[in-house]
């Protein structure tokens, strides 16, 4: 099945073009024309990279991946006309994934499009963790609790994850949100309360958590059940 990229960008030139490109690319393509349109068609459509301008009417491109990235990894390049380092920058620490600017060259966007899923699809080596209670997919972003799938949120699921990936390690706050949250501006308090989060949906019990435990004045630590 061809990969879903979503185009959104409020000059129609521009969007027929990247169009055109990347369906002669092989890949499946949606367009919007700003940003509350390329929101709803984020939403209904879930496309697998988004190809983002910046100045747009209505909500621009810094709300809109601010939004994308509430719930979603899906990769982002932002395409603009803005060129100073600092907006490269902003979008960047943003959750972008790559910056594009105008005028573009259609072989360097495939390029670029194309360097942004591989990364992508490195970024998660290890593509299932399975124990006694859970079991994991972190390609399709999947959860079961003793046979029963979780509804876990985007946030939840990476922070979940990390703790799996490190099981019987204590791993603490400052490396979760490293891990977790990345350059978004967090502390551990973020942590703390996505853990409480997961507890409840896993069952644990706060005063004797079992499977996420607390080591005082270090960190968090899965524990994975014997039985």
């Amino acid at each position: 099945m061809a990969t879903r990229v979503l185009v959104v960008d409020d000059e129609e030139p521009v969007r027929l073009l990247v169009r055109e490109v990347l369906e002669a690319e092989g890949y499946q393509t949606a367009v919007a024309c700003d940003g509350r349109e390329g929101l709803k068609a984020f939403y209904s459509w879930r496309p697998e990279l988004v190809v983002l301008d910046v100045l747009m009417p209505y909500m621009d491109g810094w709300q809109m991946l601010e939004r994308i990235r509430e719930v979603s990894e899906a990769p982002v390049i932002m395409l603009t006309a803005l060129r100073q380092e600092q907006q490269v920058v902003k979008g960047l620490h943003g959750g972008a994934d790559d910056y594009l600017g105008k005028p573009f060259g259609t072989l360097e966007l495939v390029a670029r499009v194309q360097a942004a899923l591989r990364k992508r699809d490195a970024a998660s080596p290890r593509e299932e963790y399975h124990d006694a209670a859970l079991s994991l997919d972190f390609r399709k972003h999947l959860v079961y609790h003793r046979g029963e799938r979780l509804d876990l949120s985007p946030q939840e699921f990476r922070l979940l994850g990390a703790l799996v990936k490190n099981a019987g390690m204590v791993m603490a706050p400052d490396r979760l949100l490293d891990q977790c949250w990345g350059e978004r501006e967090c502390g551990p308090e973020n942590v703390r309360v996505y853990i409480g989060y997961l507890r409840k949906k896993l069952q644990d019990n706060p005063r004797q958590p079992q499977l996420i435990e607390t080591v005082r004045e270090f960190g968090y630590r899965y524990r994975p059940p014997t039985a």
